[in-house]
């Protein structure tokens, strides 16, 4: 199959071909780093130890799986076509910990009503939906544009 024309990075001056990304290499890293020193720590945005133990509570309620599109960890999957049941928790925190790392699919506990919107709601279990990391990003696009519409 033929691959798509590279194109311009989106910086102004920067000769950079890209396979299909709005940026370079260069430039993608550097636009990260800009955010990441804008963005608050995770601690600061409300994600406390209290928070990391209610969102296991809420893959467990959920039974490990996105509440939007059914994707599931390797070994919840895994065993529940063996008939075994649940895997431990460590295990399953284990490999969503290692595709995090490796930027591959994996779960969020994510507040259906924002915490900037409804603070007291951010330890609230009810609050809470386990959502694959494609999934979430598209709802909080889908977020980013209707609050830019109503403002």
């Amino acid at each position: 199959m033929p691959s798509l024309p590279k194109r311009p990075c989106n910086l102004p001056g920067c000769k950079a071909l890209c396979d299909g990304q709005r940026f370079c290499l260069v430039h993608k890293r550097q636009t990260w780093r800009q955010q990441d020193e804008r963005r608050r720590n995770s601690t600061e945005r409300g994600y406390d130890a209290d928070h990391r133990r209610l969102r296991v509570l809420c893959f467990q309620r959920d039974e490990w799986r996105c509440v939007d599109c059914g994707w599931g960890p390797n070994i919840v999957e895994d065993f529940r076509q063996l008939d075994l049941g649940t895997p431990s928790t460590v295990e399953v925190l284990q490999e969503l910990r290692e595709r995090f790392h490796h930027g591959e699919k994996h779960l969020h506990a994510d507040h259906q009503t924002p915490i900037e919107v409804r603070p007291d709601l951010r330890l609230d279990l009810d609050n809470l939906r386990t959502r694959c990391n494609s999934c979430h990003s598209a709802k909080t696009m889908r977020e980013s544009v209707n609050a830019a519409r109503v403002s």
